[in-house]
């Protein structure tokens, strides 16, 4: 009975403190630290900080970013009042994008001097920089760094794709350019700077997903002007919201990662509907060019021949006018806005 009541008692704190539990859950909750101490022994928790564990079946269900995320919780329950979650663990818990595997190691700041060499432990890395108050917030009880600061530091350490990718989710989800753009000339002597700087400059709230952001870095990366993200569309008495427009090419871009068409019951209305709407496109005057995860990520340059390529094939108008950042409006039987 002593192994069912154990266990019993743990799942009751999770289902309370929630997947990640520190001691102090343990201690509020009455459970005595002998209990912990078993389970652990019995492999049905895992530990993932100093004083914080999970359940092992919770643990072996995640994946790598989830894993990783927990463990950033779990260090961020063990470290000062003054620390905070900073690189992919302050992404993840803000709820910004991740590309790539999850790193090895958690990593968290704290106010003071860059000179000071970073304190690592078992289960994290503590570094000393410049982190004002205003860069500072919580996240599910965890102290983290801001989204700007976010993705200046994702910008210096993981390059500028990373960088971009996390700035324009940072944007959109209320991040300021302006805050990223102080900070950067704050820290103009860090490593790394510059390319958090090229960032700032070049983030667009209105990118809705990674690939989106993918499609436009295969333009900034080439020296060319980015498209326009998500733009409104008049045609007749229609209106769509496309991904891109290049106006003065009259050239819509179409992202194909986030619609699945395998195994959806209504997948035949999908792509009856995109087939529609392509040709309502066309029918203005517009080309429609889509590209997918794996060009964008890796062959961006095969993004830009086929913007090229119809160029070349329909040749170059008066730019496409008809557009607006906002929803048109319906009045009779056309549009206005």
């Amino acid at each position: 009975m002593g192994h069912i009541d154990d266990r019993r008692l743990i799942r009751t704190l999770v289902e309370q403190a929630g997947p990640v539990v520190h001691m102090r859950d343990v201690d509020r909750a009455g459970i005595t630290r002998a209990t912990v101490r078993r389970e652990l022994d019995r492999g049905r928790l895992v530990r993932v900080a100093k004083a914080s564990f999970v359940e092992a079946e919770i643990w072996d269900g995640a994946t790598g970013w989830e894993r990783f995320r927990l463990r950033s919780i779990g260090f961020g329950q063990c470290t000062a009042d003054d620390v905070h979650l900073n690189g992919w663990s302050a992404v993840l818990l803000l709820g910004l994008p991740t590309i790539g595997e999850p790193p090895d190691e958690v990593r968290a700041i704290k106010p003071g001097s860059g000179r000071i060499g970073p304190n690592r432990t078992p289960h994290g890395r503590i570094r000393t920089g410049h982190l004002p108050p205003h860069h500072r917030t919580r996240r599910a009880g965890i102290r983290v760094v801001g989204p700007s600061f976010a993705a200046v530091d994702i910008a210096r350490h993981h390059g500028p794709t990373a960088g971009l990718i996390v700035a324009d989710a940072a944007l959109a989800i209320g991040g300021q350019r302006s805050s990223m753009g102080l900070l950067v000339e704050q820290m103009v002597a860090y490593p790394g700077i510059a390319t958090a700087q090229w960032v700032a400059e070049h983030a667009d709230p209105r990118t809705e997903s990674p690939l989106e952001t993918l499609g436009r870095m295969a333009f900034l990366s080439a020296g060319r002007p980015p498209p326009l993200s998500n733009v409104w569309i008049r045609v007749g008495s229609r209106r769509f919201r496309v991904d891109h427009l290049l106006p003065d090419q009259r050239i819509v871009l179409e992202a194909d990662g986030a619609l699945k068409y395998d195994n959806r019951p209504d997948a035949a209305k999908v792509v009856t509907e995109q087939v529609e709407r392509e040709r309502l496109l066309r029918s203005a005057g517009l080309t429609v060019v889509r590209y997918t995860a794996g060009m964008a990520w890796h062959d961006p340059r095969a993004l830009l021949y086929r913007v090229d390529a119809e160029v070349r094939r329909v040749g170059v108008g008066s730019p496409f006018t008809d557009w607006s950042y906002e929803m048109p409006t319906i009045i009779g039987d056309g549009l206005t806005g």
